[in-house]
């Protein structure tokens, strides 16, 4: 907090004195991007400067972010964007958007011109016999040198995705010679698909381009720092809390079409029982207000329009399935998102005759706006007295997929497990660091823990395994590493910098800014190790199916490196020693013989080998026998993922095992809907032979102690 008000001040200070210069002209664009210049100069973690280094770095950046893939600017675009190399600085210091303009006026006239080009080339069949290929990784592509070049790219390209339909409609009708019928039908599925990209793409506003724009160039600094516009702010709120206020549903773009995807259990649309999955979103209206036709609209801006304030009307008109059409009226609500909490659930296993305490973590989460909001500490409080309540065994808590979250919240939990001590050490720029450590010496449990990570485990969660690990306190178990993220960032709400300008005018007339998240420090391990990079190490490692992906910190561009600073002192955990060394050498025997960790190791052999070939086969024969081995593969992988028998999951009987406890009142019909969520995550639990080999770990530790 003392960081964000010190920035806040000088910030302020820092504008003031630029609005004092007297610009005249301040647009939205102007004023946001010399807050940007000034937040990231001045507080950045790495202290980068923003000179000719990073405006080269910023120009490639950008490119990358507009036309990923290559497949819409020539040469010739990229030489006449160039001007702007080293003047990118500039720019962002003066307020000019040169290149902006510039890059995406050209993308634009780019897109055009290839909507011309797949109209053109799927109106002819394409003939699958020719044995050409086409490369898909960018990297290993120059730009097209001129329009003739990119419409022959975009002729593969086409063709590539034809392909993949029509050896889907093949594999379903099951024969493999040639039919015009299939082919054709590929092609009309995929000119509908690119109809509508194209269409999206030039539905792009100005706010969309100085969005990428200006995230491009933050990401220079690092690739968490990210300039959020309003809309993503609010879906970065909502990821935090868990809740929203609006109707309760999930929706996505389909055919030009804004579809209802699900229905979210106690929600507002829930409760009311009209609106139902599959049914078309055509208009949207504010209360009484006339209708806003949404037809042809970007998911993202149909949100914008659906959500709103508790308490507030909208009035939908909807098409059913059947092709009723009729107005749903709705009062807005908060929606709780039950997918975002801790679940919990105790688990049998009469092979070994223990019952181990099982919890599923999937973010640190924290409401900062409400003191009384609902937290990840406390929920974790709870399940923990259920688990000491019922005597559990041991502990399984499940990290995996955690991205982090609330800072707070990953030292606080790590604090139920062990007495006191430090937790984890925070490094500023000016080199200042600050412990922080759990003060309570209560323990929530004391029994046997064992924690989960995958790769996707990042940040808060990696706080929390890396100080569970230096205390010797929970065997960590997972893939070859965690994510490797070791930065601590904070939001910067820009909407508190509109202030009116030296000449009168209001800038709050500009539209919302939005927010900044900024680096501002890196962590450390009590041991002095950092986090960045290289991620935490489990004790016991599995063969995880996403080893063969690019995923993590060190595959990032601009990533901070790892270094190291003074370990500080603690104390270790002295209940019982785990004996590391035996525990993985018993749980690696184990695997060795385990069918479904074989199939793993062979699934990321065979795809590791497969994601170094980027350059694809058009030919039909050649590229059905790849598809074919890939789905085979992946079939084996699943049919070896079967219940275990010898596992029986039961709930808790708390309010934190499915359906959180805000929905006060259920209706029969809800009630169910809870119980069938419930137990199709339990038949998940069953089939987890990364929880099953948890569970056999506990029973060595237990063992041990004894």
């Amino acid at each position: 907090m003392k960081m964000k008000i010190i920035i806040r001040i000088v910030l302020a200070v820092l504008l003031t004195g630029q609005l004092v210069q007297g610009q005249v002209d301040l647009t939205r664009e102007k004023f946001l991007s010399r807050l940007l210049h000034q937040s990231l100069e001045n507080f950045h973690y790495s202290e980068k400067k923003i000179n000719d280094d990073f405006s080269i770095r910023g120009f490639k950046e950008y490119l990358e972010v507009l036309d990923y893939y290559k497949r819409f600017f020539i040469q010739a675009d990229i030489d006449e964007l160039k001007q702007y190399l080293t003047r990118i600085d500039d720019g962002l210091k003066q307020g000019t958007m040169d290149l902006m303009i510039l890059a995406s006026q050209r993308l634009q006239q780019r897109i055009r011109e290839a909507m011309g080009f797949y109209v053109e080339i799927l109106s002819r069949p394409f003939d699958f016999s020719n044995p050409e290929t086409l490369e898909l990784d960018a990297d290993k592509r120059a730009y097209c040198q001129d329009r003739v070049e990119l419409k022959e790219y975009w002729r593969k390209i086409l063709k590539y995705y034809c392909l993949i339909n029509y050896v889907n409609l093949v594999r379903a009708k099951e024969q493999k010679d040639f039919s015009p019928e299939l082919e054709s039908k590929a092609r009309k599925s995929v000119e509908k698909s690119f109809k509508f990209q194209f269409a999206r793409m030039l539905q792009a506003s100005q706010n969309d381009a100085s969005q990428l724009y200006f995230n491009a160039l933050v990401q220079v600094f690092d690739p968490h720092s990210t300039y959020l516009p309003p809309k993503e702010k609010e879906d970065f709120d909502i990821e935090m809390t868990g809740q929203f206020e609006g109707i309760g549903a999930l929706l996505r773009e389909e055919g030009g079409l804004v579809k209802v995807a699900r229905i979210i259990p106690g929600g507002p649309s829930w409760r009311q029982k009209e609106l139902q999955p599959g049914d078309s979103i055509l208009k949207v209206a504010q209360g009484e207000e006339e209708p806003v036709d949404i037809v042809g609209m970007r998911v993202v801006d149909s949100v914008k329009l659906i959500r709103g304030k508790k308490g507030t009307l909208v009035r939908l008109t909807v098409k059913k399935p059947d092709g009723q059409i009729g107005i749903i009226p709705i009062i807005r609500d908060v929606v709780i998102i039950e997918e975002s909490f801790a679940k919990s659930a105790y688990l049998y296993n009469s092979k070994i005759k223990k019952t181990i305490g099982y919890i599923y973590l999937p973010r640190f989460y924290r409401d900062f706006s409400n003191s009384q909001g609902r937290n990840a500490t406390d929920d974790i409080k709870k399940i923990l007295a259920d688990f000491t309540r019922k005597q559990m065994d041991g502990i399984v808590l499940d990290l995996r997929n955690n991205s982090g979250g609330s800072l707070i919240d990953a030292v606080r939990i790590s604090g139920l497990f062990i007495s006191k001590g430090p937790i984890v050490q925070v490094k500023n720029r000016q080199q200042g660091i600050r412990v922080l450590r759990d003060t309570d010496r209560k323990i929530q449990f004391n029994g046997p823990l064992v924690v989960m990570l995958n790769v996707l485990s990042a940040s808060a969660s990696e706080i929390m395994a890396a100080a569970l690990q230096d205390y010797g306190r929970a065997v960590i178990l997972g893939g070859n590493q965690s994510y490797g993220k070791g930065t601590v960032q904070i939001m910067i709400d820009l909407d508190r910098y509109l202030s009116t300008t030296t000449d009168g005018r209001d800038v709050k007339a500009v539209d919302k800014l939005g927010a900044l998240k900024l680096t501002v420090q890196k962590f450390y391990r009590i041991n002095g190790s950092s986090n960045q990079y290289q991620g935490i190490i489990p004790d016991i490692i599995l063969p995880d199916r996403f080893d063969y992906l690019e995923i993590g910190e060190k595959y990032l561009d601009n990533s901070l490196p790892w270094d190291t600073i003074t370990a500080v002192s603690f104390s270790k955990w002295d209940a019982y020693r785990l004996d590391l060394e035996t525990l993985s050498a018993e749980s690696q025997q184990r695997i060795e013989n385990h069918p479904y960790f074989n199939g793993v190791k062979l699934y990321v052999e065979n795809l590791s080998t497969a994601r170094e070939n980027t350059r694809k086969s058009l030919h039909f024969e050649t590229f059905y026998q790849e598809q074919q081995q890939v789905l085979q593969q992946q079939k084996k992988i699943d049919q070896l993922q079967k219940e275990f028998p010898h596992i029986t999951v039961s709930s808790l009987g708390t309010a934190l095992n499915s359906i959180s406890d805000v929905v006060n009142e259920r209706s029969g019909e809800q009630q169910k809907i809870a119980a069938d969520i419930r137990q199709e995550w339990f038949k998940q639990l069953k089939k987890d032979s990364y929880l099953e080999e948890a569970m056999m770990i506990i029973r060595d530790i237990i063992r041990d102690i004894k």
